[in-house]
C-alpha cells in the first residue's frame, strides 16, 4: 500500500515538474519572440515616421514651388494635385504608425506643417471662385490656364484647418510651473501690464514663489485653481 502511494506521488511530482518545464519554456519562447519582433516593430515605425514627415514636406513644396511662392500660392493644377496626393499619402502612413512615441512625434510634425499651410493659404485671393476656375477663350492666350481640381483644393484647404476634437496643448499648460520656473514678467513691462487686464493673471504674486516640494503636492489646491 505504501509502495503504491509512493509511486503515485512520484508520478504526480514528475507531472508537475513537466508542467513547470513547459511553462518555463513557453515564457522563454515569448521573451525570445518579443526580443526579436519589438526592435523590428520599432524600426518599421521609425521608417514610417520618416516617410510621413517627408510626405508633408513634399506636399508643401509642391504647393508653393518649393517655398518660392506663398500667400497666394501659384494657381497651378499640377501643384495642387501633387500637394493633395502627398497629404493623402501622409494620412495613410500615419495610420500605420503604432509606437506611441513615433505617433506623438508625427503629430508634432503635422502641427508644424499645418501652420505653414495655413500661412500660405490665407489672404483675399482665395475668397474668389475665379482663383480656382479654368481660364480660356475669350481671355488672351497668355492668361489661359487649367482650373484647380476641386477635390485637391478641398484636401489642401482642409489640412490647413485645426481638426475637430484635437487637444490644444495650451488648454493643459501648467502655468503654476511656468511662472515658478520662468516667470516672463521681469523685463517685459508690456506683457506685465497686458496681464493686469486679464482676470486670470492680474493677481499673481511678484516675485512668483518657487515650486517647492510641498507646493507640488498642493498643485490642485488654491494656487492651481486660480490659474
Amino acid at each position: 500500500m505504501m509502495v503504491g502511494l509512493s509511486h503515485a506521488w512520484e508520478v504526480v511530482d514528475a507531472f508537475i515538474a513537466s508542467l513547470t518545464d513547459v511553462k518555463v519554456a513557453s515564457v522563454a519562447a515569448v521573451i525570445a519572440i518579443f526580443a526579436i519582433t519589438w526592435p523590428l516593430r520599432y524600426q518599421r515605425n521609425a521608417a514610417l515616421l520618416d516617410q510621413a514627415v517627408l510626405a508633408l514636406k513634399r506636399a508643401y513644396d509642391a504647393l508653393t514651388d518649393e517655398e518660392v511662392h506663398a500667400a497666394p500660392v501659384p494657381v497651378e493644377r499640377l501643384n495642387w494635385l501633387t500637394a493633395a496626393r502627398n497629404l493623402e499619402t501622409y494620412k495613410a502612413l500615419k495610420k500605420k504608425i503604432r509606437v506611441r512615441v513615433h505617433r506623438r512625434i508625427v503629430e508634432d510634425h503635422e502641427e508644424h506643417w499645418r501652420h505653414r499651410f495655413y500661412l500660405a493659404l490665407r489672404g483675399p485671393a482665395y475668397y474668389q471662385p475665379s482663383f480656382y476656375q479654368r481660364v480660356g477663350p475669350p481671355a488672351p492666350r497668355e492668361h489661359h490656364r487649367d482650373g484647380i481640381q476641386i477635390e485637391s483644393a478641398i484636401i489642401v484647404h482642409a489640412f490647413a484647418k485645426w481638426p475637430k476634437g484635437r487637444r490644444d496643448p495650451i488648454d493643459h499648460a501648467d502655468f503654476d510651473e511656468i511662472f515658478s520656473n520662468t516667470d516672463p514678467r521681469p523685463g517685459n513691462i508690456g506683457l506685465k501690464h497686458y496681464m493686469e487686464g486679464c482676470k486670470r493673471f492680474n493677481d499673481l504674486p511678484d516675485p512668483y514663489p518657487d515650486l517647492t516640494w510641498w507646493r507640488r503636492v498642493l498643485r490642485a489646491t488654491r494656487l492651481r485653481k486660480r490659474l
